[in-house]
């Protein structure tokens, strides 16, 4: 769940909203506190407090949806903030229309129904108020398109975004990852260059460069870039963890190991992914399912890579149910970059696992939606020959 939104937008309450008065205001209060605090079970309690003793307060309702939302309740977040929705033309309560719009599309967003997503995205998006909120809103209506496959639609987005906040930093590296999913990879690059123009401290950004330059065969680059981390003085813990991942890239592997060890040791949950990687090439798939788990279990977003290499470990080691259960657990993160992989891993198990139905059925999916790889057609073939009538 992207949680940087929804404090975003407490804070943007916050500026709207200029409290209230009695018990219900003092309520409301403490309910900010709570949410900034990461206390959302408090926060709901405190907002539906300020609803029992002023129940027309749109922003009350907002901030109770806001709060069921970060729980993960989203069902009850969309009835709140529907709460909220008032047919008026009135700057206020426009705005907080717009902030309810933006909080339903997010719901539908967390749920996977991006089509919904988008419609309360657009909607809040034509509202000229609140021009603060458009740059994540934008974010979210093109991360909802990526998830749908219509990559082309969420550079259009992000086009967009950066020409209304040229320096918005994180909307740049969205661009440029996206770019690199289409193979636009100068057009990548330039964008990751002015992500690191904007936040030079942001080593994240200079490995999804690192990628790029080795997609562009610019393999002296990705070295300088990787001399430029492992040299940074005075390194903080954080910067340990970055110089680890630089030596992890160099193929330094027994050095990356122990700083890797120290930085999950430090709260680095992402550097359990890493010593999986560098477990799994040394053959070692126990200790290296470990760490995958290890990762896809820390704090964090993830991508589907961890759960298809982990999947791998496991049927390495004959844990093919274990291993169907991860692929299919990747397959629901709607990653571009490892979603055939994991689709092809699936019919692989399956058939392992001498489901053969299924195995068929799978694969005649997969050789639909990608008609290029001459081995699954193969492999659909001999499935053909195991069917067996249901």
């Amino acid at each position: 769940m992207r949680l940087r939104y929804w404090m975003a937008a407490a804070g943007i309450a916050s500026a709207v909203f200029l409290g209230g008065c009695g018990k219900a205001g003092e309520y409301y209060q403490s309910g900010q506190e709570a949410f900034a605090s990461g206390d959302y079970e408090n926060a709901l309690l405190y907002f539906s407090k300020a609803l029992e003793e002023n129940p027309d307060k749109a922003e009350y309702y907002i901030e109770q949806g806001f709060s069921y939302a970060a729980l993960g309740q989203y069902e009850e977040a969309r009835t709140a903030l529907e709460h909220a929705l008032v047919e008026r033309d009135m700057e206020l309560t426009r705005q907080n229309n717009k902030r309810a719009w933006r909080g339903i599309g997010i719901t539908y967003y967390e749920e996977g129904n991006y089509a919904k997503a988008k419609e309360y995205f657009e909607k809040a998006l034509e509202e000229p108020l609140l021009l603060k909120l458009n740059a994540d809103i934008r974010m979210y209506l093109a991360d909802a398109l990526e998830c749908e496959g219509d990559y082309v639609s969420a550079v259009r987005v992000y086009d967009t975004l950066l020409e209304e906040q040229e320096d918005y930093a994180a909307g740049y590296r969205a661009r440029a990852y996206m770019n690199y999913i289409l193979g636009a990879y100068e057009k990548s690059l330039s964008d990751y260059d002015k992500a690191i123009t904007l936040e030079p401290g942001n080593f994240d950004l200079y490995f999804g460069k690192y990628n790029v330059l080795g997609k562009l065969g610019k393999y002296q680059e990705q070295k300088e870039l990787l001399r430029v981390i492992t040299e940074i003085e005075n390194p903080t813990a954080e910067d340990a963890y970055f110089i680890a991942k630089a030596h992890f890239f160099n193929g330094d592997y027994d050095t990356a190991m122990n700083e890797l060890n120290t930085a999950a040791e430090n709260g680095y949950d992402d550097a359990h992914y890493y010593i999986g990687e560098i477990y799994r090439e040394r053959s070692n798939y126990g200790e290296a399912a470990y760490h995958y788990k290890e990762y896809i279990g820390g704090s964090g977003a993830k991508d589907a890579a961890a759960y298809n290499q982990m999947a791998i470990c496991l049927m390495r080691q004959d844990k093919l149910e274990e291993a169907l259960e991860t692929v299919l657990a990747g397959q629901k993160l709607s990653d571009t970059l490892h979603e055939r992989q994991l689709f092809c891993n699936e019919v692989v198990i399956l058939e392992k696992t001498g489901d053969y139905n299924t195995a068929y059925k799978r694969a005649a999916a997969y050789v639909e939606r990608y008609p290029d790889d001459a081995a699954l057609k193969k492999e659909l073939e001999f499935l053909s020959t195991r069917v067996r009538e249901e």
